[in-house]
């Protein structure tokens, strides 16, 4: 992505809530696909509104499976809002090892990425395909997400997009928010029904974990260690992909959470700035 000049018109103190601007870039689990409202973003919004008791501006762009390195130019169209904070959530197709090869999306290290791969907005899918993916976990998923795990090992199946590849974009994201005058909120991978893929999506995480979970100016949400305690087949859809309504709400809350933290933080620090020069 070309490099942006700081945006004059963010206005980077926090405690001007009246104008909170959070911006969601993502794929379709950021907007609570395969669910009608209630997702993730939404439920963090809806949580850092109440707690402020202040309206909120905020915008999503949510596209369709994307793995992160295909589409790190698209952050623009996030940050032309001017957003506070932008809530990046990757790594669902990324860190996943498919069973099937009939994703389009995949590559090999030597690919060009996403050359010929036309980005898809989560409007452009159908009912249909929302409903399959919507069909609640079962006893049958279990089953089926311990089948595709004993595929994955006998094959070796590599994940969608190397390690390094995926950290390089979410580094180039995190970057260009910053740029912009944007705190980055940097979500891990969710992980899989899987356990095969499970084992790469709890990789993925640890490497942004290292890299962000003590980084001035970034937000790191573990998503993996929250949904950790709880049975898969609470967590995921029948796919062993898609995040039911209660992994929604606990990520959201744990997002909303997050910023307001971060928040209470700035305006302690600015106040604290303020008494030593003598302001209050």
């Amino acid at each position: 992505m070309k490099t942006r000049s700081p945006s004059t018109s963010v206005n980077l103190n926090p405690s001007d809530i009246s104008i909170l601007r959070i911006a969601g870039f993502g794929g379709c689990l950021i907007s609570g696909y395969p669910h009608e409202g209630g997702g993730l973003f939404e439920v963090a919004c809806g949580m850092i509104e109440t707690s402020l008791s202040q309206t909120l501006q905020s915008t999503i762009v949510s596209l369709v499976a994307p793995p992160a390195p295909c589409v790190t130019k698209h952050l623009e169209k996030a940050l032309d809002f001017n957003p506070h904070y932008v809530v990046l959530q990757f790594g669902a197709t990324d860190a996943r090892c498919p069973i099937r090869r009939r994703s389009v999306y995949h590559h090999s290290e030597s690919s060009t990425v996403g050359a010929s791969r036309p980005i898809l907005t989560v409007e452009t899918l159908t009912r249909e395909t929302a409903s399959r993916h919507g069909r609640p976990a079962s006893a049958l998923s279990l089953l089926r997400w311990e089948i595709a795990s004993l595929l994955g090992h006998i094959r070796k199946i590599k994940p969608i997009t190397p390690l390094f590849r995926y950290v390089a974009a979410i580094e180039c994201m995190v970057e260009d928010c910053l740029t912009t005058g944007s705190t980055p909120v940097v979500l891990s991978p969710f992980g899989y029904g899987s356990r095969y893929s499970m084992k790469n999506a709890i990789c993925y995480s640890n490497a942004l974990h290292e890299l962000y979970a003590s980084a001035p100016d970034v937000i790191f949400v573990d998503c993996i260690r929250l949904l950790a305690d709880f049975p898969r087949r609470l967590i995921f859809q029948h796919d062993g992909i898609h995040l039911s309504r209660m992994a929604q709400k606990l990520i959201g809350g744990a997002v909303g959470q997050a910023i307001l933290e971060d928040i209470l933080r700035k305006n302690a620090f600015d106040a604290v700035g303020a008494l030593g020069m003598g302001i209050l």
